[in-house]
């Protein structure tokens, strides 16, 4: 254990977001309590298929643990979420496997964070839950989708704001794609940012665009 680890331990020790259980972040019991995603769909999307939520913002353990990830820097949590959203992708890739919509070639992109934001923060939330997907499955990981417009913050907007907001504010870099992209991030809430990176996406050649986020917003 590191020396920098140790005083962190001892300021902020490990202990459950949901019942205080000591030395973890989320116990297994209060995984379990977690609300799932109810259905309803993002207002503002364009296109509701392909879409993989694990559950709802409102949920206040869900909620916390998110503040407790983006805000409070708490990197380690990227594991109990993704064991979370986890449950939700293999539900969808049973699903296709049955209608025939197999998963083949698989490309992970996560939304990006502007650089301003990415420098301030330290770390892109969605990349670190993207590299524990890319991990577990053995799908590789592109960061050739870049956040080229600094924008304003969704959630502070209102909604016929976020649209314009968002409008050519992606990027891609590399060569034109013709995977199938799995596309995340870790809140969608009206659906204005992940419309403008999937049509960029599109745009680029990706043949399937599954957009996968933690919560509905």
């Amino acid at each position: 254990m590191s020396l920098k680890t140790f005083f962190l331990d001892l300021l902020f020790p490990k202990k459950c977001y949901g019942c205080n259980q000591p030395d973890i972040w989320l116990c297994r019991n209060c995984l379990k309590k977690l609300q799932p995603y109810q259905g309803e769909i993002p207002r503002a999307l364009k296109n509701n298929r392909d879409l993989i939520i694990a559950g709802e913002y409102k949920d206040k353990l869900l909620n916390d643990l998110i503040i407790a990830f983006k805000f409070g820097f708490n990197k380690e949590l990227v594991i109990p979420l993704f064991i979370f959203l986890k449950s939700a992708l293999d539900k969808k890739i049973v699903i296709d496997n049955l209608t025939d919509k197999s998963w083949g070639d698989v490309l992970i992109v996560p939304i990006p964070l502007h650089k301003k934001r990415l420098k301030w923060r330290g770390f892109d939330q969605s990349e670190l839950l993207a590299r524990e997907i890319s991990n577990y499955y053995g799908w590789p990981i592109s960061l050739k989708l870049i956040k080229n417009k600094k924008t304003g913050i969704q959630a502070e907007l209102k909604e016929d704001a976020r649209l314009s907001n968002q409008k050519d504010s992606f990027k891609w870099t590399s060569e034109d794609i013709n995977q199938t992209i799995l596309l995340i991030d870790d809140i969608i809430t009206s659906g204005a940012t992940i419309n403008e990176a999937e049509l960029v996406l599109q745009s680029a050649g990706a043949k399937r665009i599954i957009k996968v986020a933690l919560a509905k917003g």
